[in-house]
């Protein structure tokens, strides 16, 4: 039997021999990356399986899936674009490709996404405009939807413009923050811990990829685990701005998935079985052990924040070749069957234990002022400093950091709800002794180092 040729389409933003050795060493047959920046290329030695188009327009992204069909007519072609915004190329992709017919909307639009979960979502909600919303009272939504409910914008994605309501009052103060640019869904708010599971679906089989435990900044709050010091200091900032930020997030074993999760993950399977649906998703729920309840909250068509690494570093496997390995090759010799049509990865790395951990800034914030925090610039590196920091601080022992930053022109890093283009983040590698008591200090560690308050 002649072997399937195979293309792989993804989007990338910058360029290097790194990310070309990475890509020429997948198994597809053809490469097709769709180039946005203006770095000349022309120093760089591209191998004759990958293609570079330069792509400076979302417009041009389409074009160019479009065109992949016709000039690779004999290829299985599969996408991989990353993020909220370019999630529905892949389903684009992914359409053409299966012949379906999926709507992207059910991942981006919020009161569409629950309608096509049905009751495997039920909770009380309603889509509104931002000038209904402006002109309604507290009294009238409580009436729909109970006292304490959750305003946020029906496509927006990190939590932006998203605000909680319990009162008259927060609800008029929340009102001048609201933005016209966007429409609303209001739902009741659920309480329990956030839970996050990442899954590749190959149009009826569900395979785990990720799943984690995130901490958001209003958990603590709704838990009363912040310190006085720290509500004297940043409760203002925190109830306006920083309310469903994550600050923390860390992977979980597969086998801690109780019943109830696994209930859940079946029958949102089910019903992306209904549309044939294929590629990955990354799902959000919260769960309340004490009561054993649990709620579906939302879901998007890519991986959630730095999954990609857990995937890569828990389980040895790059999340660019499971498309391959699933879709193309039918090899499933990676996983294992935790239920009818659900798997897991069978083998992971021993011992290792990811966070994720999110800092942010109250003002405009130059990089030279965090290293400041060192106390010692010309000596002690950033990474050393918080080692140190959370050995003498925390008794806790880190045996690797990883930092993902972005800061503008002039090296300055800003508020998240300001500008969304910087970031300070890091991954921290623990060994299972010292994960357990990061996890114990976990309230403690996000109010000392959210904000970078290090004293």
């Amino acid at each position: 039997m002649k072997k399937q040729k195979t293309l792989l389409v993804t989007r990338i933003t910058n360029f290097s021999k790194d990310i070309i050795l990475l890509y020429s060493n997948l198994p597809y047959t053809q490469i097709v990356l769709l180039y946005h920046s203006n770095k000349d290329l022309k120093d760089l030695k591209i191998p004759n399986n990958i293609e570079v188009i330069l792509c400076e327009s979302l417009i041009k992204i389409n074009r160019e899936i479009n065109n992949l069909y016709d000039r690779y007519k004999d290829y299985l072609i599969l996408p991989d674009f990353w993020g909220d915004e370019f999630s529905k190329y892949s389903i684009k992709t992914y359409n053409k490709t299966y012949n379906t017919k999926i709507n992207s909307k059910i991942f981006k639009e919020k009161d569409i996404m629950m309608e096509f979960v049905g009751q495997v979502g039920k909770k009380n909600y309603f889509r509104t405009s931002y000038r209904d919303l402006i002109n309604m009272s507290y009294s009238e939504i409580k009436t729909k939807i109970g006292q304490t409910f959750i305003i946020k914008p029906t496509n927006a994605s990190s939590s932006r413009c998203t605000f909680k309501v319990d009162s008259t009052n927060s609800f008029d103060e929340i009102k001048p923050k609201l933005s016209r640019v966007f429409e609303y869904i209001i739902e009741e708010y659920i309480w329990g811990e956030l839970y996050s599971v990442d899954v590749f679906l190959d149009g009826e089989k569900m395979y785990l990829l990720a799943y984690a435990r995130e901490i958001a900044m209003i958990e603590l709050s709704d838990k009363n685990k912040f310190s006085s010091k720290f509500l004297e200091n940043y409760w203002e900032e925190i109830r306006k701005h920083f309310n469903f930020i994550l600050p923390i997030a860390y992977h979980i074993d597969f086998s801690r998935l109780s019943k109830i999760e696994i209930w859940l993950l079946d029958e949102l399977r089910q019903r992306l079985e209904s549309v044939s649906y294929k590629g990955v998703i990354h799902l959000e729920y919260k769960y309340d052990k004490k009561e054993k309840k649990i709620w579906f909250l939302e879901w998007g068509a890519r991986y959630g924040g730095y999954r990609k690494s857990f995937i890569k570093k828990v389980y040895y496997t790059s999340h660019l070749r499971i498309p391959y390995y699933i879709l193309c090759d039918n090899d499933t010799s990676r996983f294992r069957q935790i239920k009818w049509n659900i798997y897991s990865f069978k083998e992971q790395e021993d011992n290792l234990n990811l966070i994720r951990v999110k800092t942010n800034f109250l003002e405009t914030t130059n990089y030279i002022n965090i290293l400041k925090k060192t106390w010692n610039i010309f000596e002690v590196s950033f990474q050393k400093f918080l080692k140190d920091y959370y050995k003498e601080n925390f008794s806790i022992k880190i045996k690797s950091i990883d930092f993902y930053t972005k800061y503008s022109k002039w090296y300055n890093f800003f508020p998240f709800y300001k500008d969304t283009s910087t970031k300070l983040d890091y991954i921290l590698e623990l060994d299972d002794e010292n994960f357990d008591k990061f996890k114990k200090k976990k309230f403690k560690i996000i109010e000392k180092t959210f904000f970078h308050d290090y004293k």
